[in-house]
């Protein structure tokens, strides 16, 4: 499988390891004006996939930020994890309440 963004978290305080991916964005085989893509979500191998769409490329881009960045949070929360992120918070390493316009 191809990824578009493809990314692996190791956590500071467990043995779990996290991966999120997004496949390669393409045209909806239902509607010819939507993009998609789908979301990959794996915690210690197993994985949860989601299918995002959007009106545009960009939509599905910060759907996949959406959907990894709430996934991360509830996990961390849920189970006490703390995620090696390089020095960064959660809200900086991805940001829900920024556009992706101000992160760049």
């Amino acid at each position: 499988m191809k990824f578009l963004i493809h990314e692996t978290l190791r956590t500071l305080n467990t043995d779990d390891v996290f991966e999120f991916g997004l496949t390669e964005i393409s045209k909806s085989l239902e509607y010819e004006d939507l993009y998609e893509a789908e979301a990959i979500f794996i915690k210690n191998r197993k994985s949860r996939k989601v299918k995002l769409s959007g009106l545009s490329e960009f939509d599905v881009v910060r759907a996949f930020m959406s959907y990894v960045g709430i996934n991360l949070r509830a996990t961390a929360k849920d189970d006490s994890i703390a995620f090696d992120l390089c020095g960064l918070t959660p809200d900086q390493y991805i940001p829900l309440t920024k556009t992706i316009r101000d992160v760049g």
